[in-house]
């Protein structure tokens, strides 16, 4: 694959698990009830550049890798892996969708630091306003039973406003979910008292919103996304990638 910038960052953003490992045997599997495959290649982790948290530390711990080709590759044989999670128990398991050389290890590693601000990048681009503000108070609306994973919103006031993007209003309501269910499971929870930078979205077409009665305005806004709440520290970092935002 070419080592173009535009291209590698799409293929760090897009591979949910990269890492360098050994090749330790080709044509079988090191995951319980998944039986060997000729594209198949268990490798050992020499070090882990993306994964996700609850993997915990991959270091010497065997993967098996579904090869899109085998290309020449051979037991002892290191190289730099980029996948799409798979199997997680019982072993671990992934889908290959690319494939480098070691050599390249430390510019993947430089461009996956970068990927939480290219995120806070594409936040901001896609925020309506932009507001550091504390929280006011926060109400559950009525419990949705339509579909499973309903996201179970509730609504946040703020007060002590001061807009970093855009025009707020007085009377923003926010809407935030407070469902367990896994896509909804690492979206903000707001509480009372709580002072951030908020970036703020329109509503999404789906998942419908909660009937908030009589007092519904056209200020409704979301946040949805981790990068939605942002610690007051990161002010002069939010303020420094508005002028990137549109990247």
């Amino acid at each position: 694959m070419p080592d173009s910038r535009p291209e590698l960052q799409k293929l760090v953003r897009d591979s949910s698990l990269i890492f360098s490992g050994t090749v330790v045997e080709l044509g079988a599997s090191s995951v319980a009830n998944l039986a060997p495959r000729d594209n198949f290649a268990v490798v050992c982790v020499d070090r882990s550049l993306r994964c996700d948290a609850a993997l915990g530390d991959l270091r010497r711990k065997k993967i098996t890798v579904e090869l899109l080709d085998q290309n020449g590759l051979q037991p002892d044989q290191r190289a730099l892996f980029f996948t799409l999670n798979w199997i997680q128990g019982g072993g671990i398991a992934a889908r290959e969708v690319a494939r480098m050389e070691t050599q390249q290890e430390d510019g993947v590693a430089a461009e996956v630091a970068r990927l939480p601000e290219r995120h806070l990048v594409e936040r901001l681009a896609d925020s309506t306003l932009v507001v550091l503000a504390e929280v006011a108070e926060t109400r559950s609306t009525p419990f949705d039973i339509r579909w499973r994973n309903a996201p179970q919103w509730a609504t946040a006031s703020f007060r002590n406003v001061e807009a970093l993007q855009g025009d707020p209003t007085e009377d923003i309501v926010v809407l935030f979910p407070t469902s367990g269910r896994p896509m909804w499971a690492r979206a903000p929870r707001l509480k009372e008292g709580q002072r951030a930078i908020f970036l703020l979205h329109r509503p999404p077409d789906w998942p419908p919103l909660p009937n908030l009665g009589p007092n519904l305005t056209s200020a409704i806004f979301t946040v949805l996304d981790p990068a939605d709440v942002e610690p007051v520290s990161k002010r002069p970092l939010v303020e420094k990638l508005f002028g990137q935002r549109r990247v």
